[in-house]
């Protein structure tokens, strides 16, 4: 069970289809039992970029520190520590959603695009870290300040948000009350379990 190349350029495509709304791009993914389960795949290639924001993100905490006067900011922290807690939280968070979702698929009227939603919200992660990733990498080779790497994100947290209800809507059929409550489930579960894992590693 792997991802091969034709099917990730395929199923990019049709996660900024349904961005834009078009519920025909639907039919680009593999919607099969072994399309869902292949889906959860997609963390491998999404390890590259999470590891390019941890280090960004490391660094402006470093340089937080360092102009607060703090004496070795880099100790000050973390390091393979933070890390590692972050990549775990990374993969518990990947499953946990999906796991909350179909427990509650029936109760959400979610049962039957249970499946395609999952399968669209996996692969759009691709999508989704794009923007960030370009900040990231400005902001890493010294074309932007923190301060305007800062001020980026918030905008593009609000896409994110967006895109998510999107995805709700076209892939899985949901009422806009719904569409809005699994974003903040999404949202919530992924703050707790980020949070949790850095007090652990902290």
């Amino acid at each position: 069970m792997v991802l091969g190349t034709q099917e990730i350029r395929q199923s990019c495509i049709a996660s900024w289809r349904i961005m834009r709304g078009e519920t025909e791009a639907l039919q680009q993914f593999d919607l099969s039992a072994d399309g869902f389960w292949r889906s959860f795949l997609v963390i491998f290639l999404l390890l590259p970029f999470y590891l390019l924001s941890l280090i960004a993100e490391h660094a402006l905490m470093v340089e937080h520190f360092a102009m607060q006067g703090q004496e070795n900011a880099e100790l000050a922290v973390g390091g393979f520590q933070l890390y590692l807690g972050k990549f775990l939280s990374l993969f518990v968070d990947w499953i946990t959603f999906p796991i909350f979702v179909g427990f509650l698929a029936g109760s959400l009227g979610l049962k039957r695009n249970y499946g395609p939603y999952i399968i669209v919200r996996n692969w759009s992660t691709l999508i989704i870290l794009l923007p960030q990733t370009v900040l990231y990498l400005l902001y890493m080779a010294g074309i932007i300040p923190s301060e305007l790497l800062v001020m980026l994100t918030f905008p593009i947290i609000g896409w994110v948000l967006w895109y998510r209800f999107q995805i709700a809507r076209v892939a899985g059929g949901c009422s806009f009350s719904i569409s809005i409550g699994l974003v903040v489930l999404d949202l919530v579960l992924s703050i707790l379990i980020s949070a949790s894992f850095t007090r652990l590693f902290a």
